[in-house]
């Protein structure tokens, strides 16, 4: 006979990824009963590959209060300059400087695998966070007072509150009934690291072509990961490609701008969508991360936007424990849904727009394109703040993001 492991928790937290590895430290550290279920543990040596997150200075501090940053310091490159490179018949190139904003750099570019890893080590040692590490949600009811999930292992946990940051195909988004609103760009990005013989001067390029942009991105020493974005199908015949095929042909699209490259490991691809949920809660849960939304990686905002719901999130349901409030009552789900909402739509529907703007072959949004670059360029106010609407947004900006304590 099969016995049903019973288990109550104030949080359940369905995904191990990175937004909800740092949501359960920081719930875990401020005394919160979590338990938080993944499929699977990063792997036990991750390697730096092409998969890189570029992170602005708020994401950074809101990672920093986990305690994360000293393990990932030296895997992280600093993004002190902007390149974009418009080479559509005629070449435009602008550079944005993060000094002439009073910055030492923009950001960060940090391997995903080496984040996750180093933020499972600190998930482990955190005393009120219990990881169900390999095991998988498969289904959870809501009882008023509280919901219950049933783990594939036969566990069940009953938590005041359950957060879906289970990616872009959620389960507990499917079951609570929510729906997306979904754009297929019918385009893949391809992303691989390369080492090369000129220095990146810890310059981030972008390349905006027909097919969609290729971004070259800064990792330590003479490497950097590249994302190059194409029509599926045409990104399916780059990845049938030969090792020393695909390394001309990435040669031959950047300019040698990095010099002689080398391919380094395997490329990876996946397709590209926007994924956006018409609401990010239903009674006793909250969706975060992507299985929120799901944006397109020019601009590099994915992660950047995921780390701001955790934030949020983390601040609402602390100050409503704090206050004595139920933290899986009405008042705190819509709090958390009206502070991040907004934040959520200019981002999907911006990066929406400049992608399409970027990957066009239409001649008069090409010049469109190129004019307004031209414009940014030669106004130096308008150029600063670009730079600042670029890099810190102001719509949701609490406590964690600003480096304060949580």
């Amino acid at each position: 006979m099969h016995i049903m492991k019973q288990m109550k928790a104030d949080i359940l937290i369905s995904g191990g990824g990175i937004a909800g590895l740092t949501l359960g430290i920081f719930l875990g550290k401020a005394g919160l009963d979590v338990h938080l279920i993944d499929t699977a543990p990063p792997p036990a040596n991750p390697a730096a590959s092409g998969r890189t997150i570029a992170l602005m200075q708020n994401s950074l501090n809101i990672l920093g209060a986990t305690g994360v940053w000293d393990k990932i310091a030296e895997h992280a490159a600093p993004l002190e300059t902007m390149r974009i490179v418009d080479d559509n018949n005629v070449y435009t190139e602008v550079e944005f400087h993060a000094g002439d904003i009073g910055l030492a750099q923009f950001g960060f570019n940090i391997p995903n695998s080496i984040l996750r890893s180093s933020l499972h080590d600190i998930a482990k040692t955190i005393k009120n966070l219990t990881l169900h590490i390999p095991d998988m949600l498969e289904s959870f009811e809501n009882e008023g007072a509280s919901v219950t999930g049933s783990l594939k292992s036969g566990k069940e946990i009953t938590a005041n509150l359950l957060i879906g940051a289970d990616g872009s195909k959620s389960l507990v988004r499917n079951i609570s009934g929510i729906d997306v609103k979904e754009n297929d760009y019918k385009q893949s990005a391809i992303t691989c690291l390369i080492s090369h013989s000129r220095t990146h001067n810890n310059t981030a390029t972008e390349f905006h072509r027909p097919g969609g942009p290729l971004a070259l991105v800064p990792m330590p020493g003479n490497q950097s990961s590249v994302v190059w974005i194409e029509p599926t199908e045409r990104a399916d015949d780059i990845m049938r490609l030969r090792k020393d095929e695909f390394t001309q042909a990435l040669q031959k699209l950047t300019g040698d701008i990095l010099g002689a490259i080398q391919l380094s490991g395997t490329p990876e691809c996946w397709p590209i969508k926007s994924i956006k949920a018409k609401t990010l809660t239903a009674p006793r849960v909250v969706l975060m991360a992507e299985a929120a939304h799901v944006i397109s990686p020019i601009t590099a905002q994915g992660l950047n936007l995921s780390l701001r719901d955790v934030a949020a999130l983390a601040e609402t349901i602390v100050d409503a424990a704090r206050a004595g409030i139920d933290i899986g009552g009405a008042s705190v789900l819509n709090t958390y849904e009206k502070r991040r909402r907004i934040d959520i739509n200019t981002r999907v529907f911006g990066v929406d727009g400049m992608n399409k703007i970027v990957s066009t072959d239409a001649n008069a949004l090409k010049g469109l394109r190129r004019a307004g670059l031209k414009t940014v360029d030669a106004i130096a106010p308008l150029k600063k703040i670009a730079m600042r609407i670029g890099l810190a947004p102001e719509i949701d900006s609490g406590r964690l993001a600003k480096g304060e304590k949580l």
